[in-house]
């Protein structure tokens, strides 16, 4: 009977290549979590969800045999240093992909996180029993006349929510944004310390005082004119007046308006 052979080991070269696709296909759903769009399917979430448990342990058993080689000579602390990145990786993309999958799957998840987050802000301890409709966040693709209306909103909704991650508020910031906003802020990473810096770009692009009260002053005068007695246009011009007003109301100090003429004349010189 011939006497037994001990399985021998796998090459280091070869768990080199086995770690490094492995290290690949991880890359690949940090990509996704970076990426994610709100078009997104639950069936995408899902099929990496069920996947990263088992590459994360792939990845330390790999790891493990590398650092236990006979022929492993190189140093501890780059291989440490790596997976401490992918470790951090590992629990940020199962933590977001559980929770966009459970959005997915029940899309009024999403709605009653929201309102329990509001309540729990303003210190109210119960929702109410009715259930409100779901908010969408406003995109914006630069238009000036739509940025108080957008900027107001996503404050309310994501920028003043403290229990939500910096690094998912930049996921939803730049799943709004298209047009001139959005390459604004595509050269930054989505990461916890960009998510300010990029917030404060669009705000010094747009959040411009003055900007948005010559535009506003600018909609007041190209407001139609009457030709002829007619209701229809009479009502036209009231709604387009007061929805003028109202802009002002945001953008202009009550006591701006002690001089109309001297500030639309600075405005418009």
């Amino acid at each position: 009977m011939a006497p037994s052979r001990e399985k021998k080991p796998p090459a280091l070269k070869l768990l080199m290549v086995q770690l490094k696709n492995t290290q690949t296909s991880m890359d690949d759903i940090w990509r996704f979590v970076e990426g994610y769009e709100r078009t997104t399917t639950a069936s995408q979430v899902n099929v990496r969800l069920l996947s990263v448990d088992e590459l994360w342990q792939k990845y330390g058993e790999i790891l493990a045999d590398i650092q236990a080689h006979d022929d492993f000579e190189d140093e501890n602390e780059a291989f440490d240093k790596a997976r401490l990145v992918y470790s951090d990786r590992y629990y940020y993309c199962k933590a977001f992909l559980m929770d966009r999958a459970k959005e997915l799957q029940d899309p009024r998840e999403a709605d009653r996180s929201v309102r329990a987050n509001e309540a729990s802000a303003h210190g109210h301890g119960t929702l109410d029993h009715v259930r409100l409709p779901q908010i969408t966040l406003q995109e914006f693709n630069g238009d000036i006349d739509e940025w108080i209306s957008f900027r107001d909103l996503f404050t309310s909704l994501i920028h003043r929510k403290i229990d939500l991650p910096e690094v998912e508020k930049f996921h939803y910031l730049k799943g709004c944004l298209q047009g001139e906003p959005k390459s604004l802020i595509d050269s930054l990473k989505i990461t916890k310390a960009n998510y300010q810096i990029a917030w404060d770009l669009l705000l010094k692009r747009y959040d411009n005082s003055k900007l948005l009260k010559k535009r506003q002053v600018q909609a007041l005068f190209n407001l139609p004119t009457l030709s002829k007695e007619s209701v229809a246009d009479l009502h036209t011009l009231i709604d387009g007046f007061e929805k003028v007003v109202q802009n002002l109301d945001q953008v202009v100090q009550p006591e701006d308006y002690k001089d109309l003429y001297s500030l639309t004349y600075s405005l418009l010189d």
